[in-house]
């Protein structure tokens, strides 16, 4: 039945539009005779401490990651004579198709990272194998797993089984032009970072935007997007969640989501975000970098493109708060590294994730400012720089992330192209957001009704 399973999952990830940070590059598929996939009892994990040697094919599409993987590469060779890491990259649409046909005919590669929204679907389908006893076994892996905080130990746990070490970790804010800030008269929103809620950016986005004589929109506020950012923000800042607790019901049709998301079509249908059409030909963050966005939801991964505006001062605030509960969540793409079921190495791929969970070795990933390290002891050296000012703006939020869950039957691309089309819906006035999320939750609970008997 997991075989099963995992064709359904290869299937389903190809036709949907996932979204992840992807690359260009092409990389083969790992040969291997073929094996049935099975749990990690049958790999046999015993104690892994110590030094191991052998070949451990890493797939990856973090092609800008390069460097630092290199060098992690590097550190985990020298500390383990025999040890010989192949890593190869592919384009991340590729990656997601390819990844789950070669796990179920019996090959891939030995170790690969995954997104958290994907992680449940990986997990149901045997596409992981279970890491609690190599975890058990390995006083390195052990250490490291007891020094991360509880949400991102159980974020890759699934039905009590740890099948993921998290390795990375991601955080939002908003960005903004200083600017134009400076020319409306209004304060440094860094001025109001620890008290300013979600109507309080409604306030300043309408400030901040301006029409010509004509009638048309020269300046918007606020970007109100239809993707994640800023949407899930706004629903679990009002602490609610899109689904149950065993993730086998969609949850959208709650008054409290439609209510949470309420100023977010408010400030769409006010004219206060350039509109559906005119980011379909320029993205949002084009229209930001070109200075005509004062506010915009941004993630960590944005900061090197916005690093090279020089037509006007920007910086990042914190998230705003909740009007209603007071809080503030910044979603997470937790990234993890998972061990194939199948593989052939396993002692050196163990081995392999001991040197990359070691701090001089997460090190490297925020020296190089490539990921947010997992491990909250090396992670100051990210945030270190001069742009923007207000970096710190992205730390402080890891003290309030949701790590970006969904369940195991529905595919992340597939959820995202649904909840952006419901999202159209109500800012295009189409529908209320009340109707749009119920029609979108009957929809999901209607899809995930029809896989379930995949994973039975």
């Amino acid at each position: 039945m997991k075989k099963v399973a995992a064709v359904f999952l290869s299937s389903m990830l190809a036709i949907s539009s996932l979204t992840a940070c992807g690359s260009n590059q092409q990389a083969g598929m790992s040969d291997g005779s073929p094996v049935a996939p099975g749990p990690a009892s049958e790999a046999a994990p015993g104690d892994t401490s110590g030094k191991a040697g052998g070949n451990v094919v890493w797939w990856t599409w973090s092609t800008e990651a390069t460097d630092a993987f290199a060098k992690q590469i590097q550190y985990a060779e020298a500390n383990n004579p025999g040890l010989k890491v192949e890593i190869q990259y592919t384009a991340n649409a590729d990656f997601m198709a390819k990844l789950p046909v070669a796990i179920a005919g019996g090959t891939g590669p030995d170790l690969y990272q995954m997104t958290r929204p994907s992680f449940e679907l990986y997990a149901a389908s045997g596409q992981a194998m279970d890491l609690t006893d190599a975890i058990a076994n390995s006083p390195k892996l052990q250490k490291y797993m007891d020094s991360l905080s509880p949400e991102l130990r159980e974020t890759y746990q699934f039905e009590g089984k740890q099948m993921a070490i998290p390795f990375t970790i991601e955080s939002t804010a908003i960005a903004y032009n200083k600017d134009l800030f400076e020319a409306a008269g209004l304060p440094d929103p860094k001025e109001m970072e620890d008290t300013w809620t979600w109507d309080d950016l409604h306030e300043l986005a309408e400030k901040l935007t301006v029409k010509n004589e004509k009638g048309e929109t020269t300046q918007y506020g606020f970007y109100c997007g239809v993707d994640r950012l800023p949407a899930w923000e706004f629903i679990w800042s009002r602490g609610v969640e899109m689904f149950n607790e065993d993730g086998s019901v969609c949850i959208l049709d709650q008054p409290e989501v439609a209510e949470a998301l309420k100023p977010l079509v408010e400030m769409y249908q006010e004219g206060l975000s350039p509109s559906i059409d005119a980011t379909t030909q320029t993205s949002g963050d084009d229209i930001f970098i070109s200075g005509k966005i004062a506010m915009i939801p941004a993630g960590i991964w944005k900061i090197p493109s916005y690093n090279n505006i020089t037509t006007f001062q920007w910086d990042v605030v914190e998230l705003p708060h909740d009007p209603v509960t007071g809080k503030r969540v910044s979603s997470s793409n937790v990234l993890g590294l998972f061990v194939n079921p199948n593989t052939k190495n396993y002692e050196a791929a163990i081995a392999l994730l001991e040197e990359l969970v070691q701090p001089e070795c997460q090190q490297i990933l925020a020296d190089t400012h490539t990921y947010i390290p997992a491990l909250e002891e090396v992670r100051d050296g990210y945030f270190e720089g001069d742009v923007p000012d207000n970096i710190k703006a992205y730390q402080n939020a890891l003290n309030y992330i949701h790590p970006n869950t969904l369940t195991q039957y529905i595919p992340y691309g597939q959820f995202n192209e649904e909840v952006s089309n419901a999202l159209k819906k109500a800012y295009s006035g189409q529908a209320t957001i009340e109707e749009s999320m119920k029609e979108l939750s009957d929809k999901i609970n209607g899809i995930m009704e029809g896989n379930k008997a995949q994973f039975e």
